[in-house]
């Protein structure tokens, strides 16, 4: 049985209005006005890499949030700066 990995915030890239996981290639965009609104393309959550670990996607979706809420707040502090 493959193992889990764990996720981390370093593993994300914020593009413009999306943030992509990229270990597995997943991109998620958040609907901008409503918090728990989002595309998602899976990428290859779920599925055993190539170095032999699995990115489950609760575990990938909560960090993702983390870091666009992080963003968000960046983004609030600096307009209203």
């Amino acid at each position: 049985m493959p193992a889990h990995a764990t996720v981390t915030p370093d593993q994300f890239e914020v593009k413009d209005d999306q943030v992509v996981h990229t270990p597995t290639g997943a991109e998620f965009i958040p609907h901008p006005k409503r918090e728990d609104s989002l595309l998602v393309w899976t990428g290859q959550l779920g599925q055993k890499l190539s170095s032999g670990v699995v990115y489950r996607y609760d575990d990938v979706l909560a960090a993702m949030k983390g870091v666009w809420r992080e963003r968000s707040r960046r983004l609030e502090g600096a307009a209203a700066a």
